[in-house]
């Protein structure tokens, strides 16, 4: 005997609790979603393991190359996208977590504000 249907999709997909900001542009948002995963999970490993040495540096490393790739795909404005989501994704850390991205990112682009 097969079970019915479980899962129904009529009722509509309920609300996001935060939407991009309107100043940016959506599909910029879209774009650096990925990077701002991978930066986070760097950015919380760097957290949890040790603040000197070869891992930091290998760290350090990969947030550069995220930003670099970022700044190819769409400029100041995906850079300022990447940003504004890794300071959503803790607010409680973003200080933190913005100024460990500037040191990797000097030289990269002066103009950056989370």
């Amino acid at each position: 005997m097969k079970r019915p249907l479980t899962t129904s999709f009529s009722a509509p997909p309920p609300e996001r609790s935060h939407q991009p900001e309107p100043a940016l542009d959506a599909a910029c948002w879209r774009d650096v979603a990925p990077f701002a995963a991978a930066l986070i999970a760097t950015l919380e490993a760097i957290e949890a393991g040790p603040k000197a040495g070869p891992a930091m540096r290998a760290h350090r490393s990969a947030m550069r190359r995220q930003g670099e790739a970022v700044a190819a795909l769409g400029g100041a404005e995906a850079l300022k996208a990447l940003l504004h989501q890794v300071a959503e994704a803790d607010a409680a850390l973003s200080a933190q977590r913005i100024s460990m991205i500037k040191e990797a990112w000097v030289g990269l682009r002066q103009d950056l504000q989370p």
